[in-house]
């Protein structure tokens, strides 16, 4: 039995020594964590490139007009809203076969109003909500000439999370009242819808 109880305590310290487990018999070591690796640069666009909202070209950050077709890159107020715009739902029509789903007309300012397919509840016709038009950064993926539910989308809606304001429910349309002009930047937080 003296035996024994060496053997168990001469093993223990040489666990302690080597950093192991100490306690009873049979149970194994916590394995160490792996060493973390230093994290990767991500490839694609860096640092200030854009993308033609007209061609869909990408286009160095030096540039001030797009390479391939010469329109003039957009003047941004606050660079995380680069491509939203302020606009307004001028028509509203659901699309066939699918039971969510809404074809909007938005107009943004420009000289045709814009397709968007989306499936926000609390869209009206009249309603001034935010759009990201083709070419601006959603959750550090660019938005892109889509078809949704087998309709050509131009754009998409803005819900308050997906341009950091707080309040607002993941999916819902961030509206606005009618104090924004469209084609203008959203503003930076959610506005009261009662215009005070």
């Amino acid at each position: 039995r003296r035996f024994r109880l060496r053997f168990c305590f001469a093993a223990r310290r040489r666990r302690r020594r080597q950093g192991g487990h100490t306690c009873g018999m049979g149970k194994k070591p916590k394995a160490k964590a792996a060493p973390k690796d230093e994290p990767v640069a991500p490839e694609g666009p860096v640092g200030g490139a854009w993308i033609c909202a007209s061609c869909e070209q990408e286009n160095e950050a030096g540039d001030e007009v797009c390479i391939a077709c010469e329109e003039p890159r957009p003047v941004v107020v606050d660079p995380r809203y680069e491509g939203f715009v302020v606009g307004m739902v001028t028509g509203l029509d659901p699309v066939p076969n699918k039971d969510k789903l809404l074809k909007l007309e938005v107009d943004v300012g420009e000289e045709k109003p814009l397709q968007i397919v989306t499936n926000a509840p609390n869209v009206r016709e009249g309603s001034r909500v935010v759009v990201a038009k083709v070419g601006a950064l959603v959750n550090d993926e660019p938005v892109k000439k889509a078809n949704v539910g087998g309709v050509p989308s131009e754009g998409m809606l803005c819900d308050g999370p997906m341009l950091g304001w707080v309040g607002g429910g993941v999916g819902a349309a961030a509206l606005l009242p009618d104090s924004f002009e469209i084609g203008s930047p959203p503003p930076d937080s959610r506005p009261r819808m009662d215009g005070k």
